[in-house]
Order: C-alpha cells, then structure tokens, then sequence
C-alpha cells in the first residue's frame, strides 16, 4: 500500500512509474486504474504521462473517452466512468492496447472482459485525512512483477 498526502504527491506517484515503463520499455503496457471518484485517477494519469515524456496538459477524457498524447512513449489516456460493459464494443480499445503506447484506462473495472490478462492495476481509496490517498498496486502477469518493486521501493526511499 502506498500513501498519498496530496493531489502533488498522486501526481508524483504517477511520474515513477512513467519513468519505470520508460526504462523498462514501456510499449504495450497497460495500466488499469479503479477507485471511487475523487481518489486521484487523473491526477496519477498527469504524472505518468510526464513522467512518459509527454508534454502539454492532460485532462480528463470523461466526455471524449480517449486523449492520446505523444511523447517518447505514447500515452493512451481512456476513461469508462460513463460507460458500462457493453457500451466497449466498437469503442477501438483492443486496439489501442495492443498497440505500441502506454494505455491508462480510468474506471477499468467497467472493462474487465478486455483487459488483458497481463496488465498492472491500481487500486484507489480514500484515506483518513481530506487529501489522503492510498493506493495498491497489483501486478498481473510477470512483467508488471519488477515493476510494482521498483514502485515499492521508490515509495519506500521517499
């Protein structure tokens, strides 16, 4: 479990892993995020993609439901929250994730038969304090194992 005292802090956490992807070769990693509303999804997704190199200002894709932004790495940034299962099909999203970017799909519990069975998921929830976060992280498949150390061990040293 890793904690977060503030919307930075989120941020920052999502910056880590963006520089992990990078260094570790990031093509075609998918990042499942799920949590309640407010939990800081989007602001992890701000952090990732500059951590992924990518410039420019990322916002929520609630209305648009995917924003790509180029970088060194591609970040396919996707949000479900206003779709339900069924609402996936011809959306495009195996596509996308099977593609050569980075894919951050906010809500990913409404997408759970189209995730592939190798993803990393992060879990969201709120904290005791106002701004405080906590948020698990769940490798699923081998590759995403050395990165949810390296994540450990960043959170640890901080």
């Amino acid at each position: 479990m890793i904690r977060s005292s503030a919307p930075e802090e989120t941020r920052v956490l999502g910056e880590t892993l963006g520089h992990i992807l990078r260094r570790r070769g990031g093509a075609g990693a998918v990042v499942a995020l799920v949590g309640p509303l407010g939990t800081g999804k989007t602001c992890f997704v701000q952090g990732l993609a500059h951590g992924l190199g990518v410039s420019g200002y990322v916002r929520s894709p609630t209305f648009i439901l995917i924003h790509e932004y180029r970088g060194p790495v591609t970040l396919y940034h996707v949000d479900l929250y206003r779709l339900a299962p069924a609402d996936l099909e011809g959306l495009g999203l195996e596509e996308i994730i099977e593609g050569e970017g980075v894919t951050a799909i906010e809500w990913a519990d409404h997408a759970e038969g189209v995730l592939p069975s190798d993803h990393l998921r992060v879990e969201f929830a709120f904290g005791e304090g106002e701004s405080d976060r906590l948020l698990r992280l769940a490798a699923r498949g081998d590759r995403y194992r050395g990165i949810v150390e390296d994540m450990a061990a960043c959170a640890s040293s901080r």
